[in-house]
Parts: structure tokens; C-alpha cells; sequence
């Protein structure tokens, strides 16, 4: 009687159970897209975790936006420059 094939077959059953165990809930691509629109105002450091999220889920179609708010948060308001006014110059009809 051969024991080794049962033995190994439950030996496998059972690695495969405890890495199912192991592998983290994978969140969806609404909870992601929460965790994005959660970033307010600029980030003094990149948020390389959620990017990591971002990268492994291509099926959720990140757009490039929701890509930097991830990362960076939002955008800081551009400087306000006043606008330069056009010179009129008046033309002799002489």
C-alpha cells in the first residue's frame, strides 16, 4: 500500500488553502476610486500604496486625473497672473 500520493495530495490542499488565507481582500474599483477623491489638497509625499493599488487593477481604467490626485492629491490652484492687456495703438490717417 502507497501512502505518498494522499499524503502529498493533502499536503497541496492544504498550501493551497492557506495561501488563499494569506492573499489580502482586493478592493474594488469604487472603494479605490473613493480612496482617490479622499486625497484633498497636495501631498507633501507621493502616496505610492494607492498607486501600487492603482497599477495592479488595469481593469477598473484609471483615468490619467484620478491617476495624479493618487498620487499627489489635488492640484494646487495655478498662480494668478494678471492678464497683460493689449496695447492699442492709434494709427495716423494722415
Amino acid at each position: 500500500m502507497n501512502i505518498r500520493p494522499p499524503l502529498l495530495l493533502g499536503l497541496l490542499a492544504a498550501l493551497a488553502m492557506q495561501a488563499q488565507a494569506q492573499e489580502p481582500a482586493r478592493q474594488s474599483c469604487a472603494q479605490i476610486r473613493e480612496q482617490i477623491q479622499a486625497q484633498t489638497g497636495p501631498l507633501e509625499k507621493p502616496d505610492t500604496e494607492l498607486l501600487k493599488k492603482i497599477g495592479a487593477r488595469s481593469d477598473c481604467a484609471f483615468t490619467t486625473p484620478e491617476a495624479y490626485r493618487a498620487a499627489f492629491g489635488e492640484r494646487p490652484p495655478a498662480p494668478h497672473e494678471p492678464r497683460r492687456e493689449r496695447e492699442h495703438h492709434e494709427e495716423d490717417d494722415d
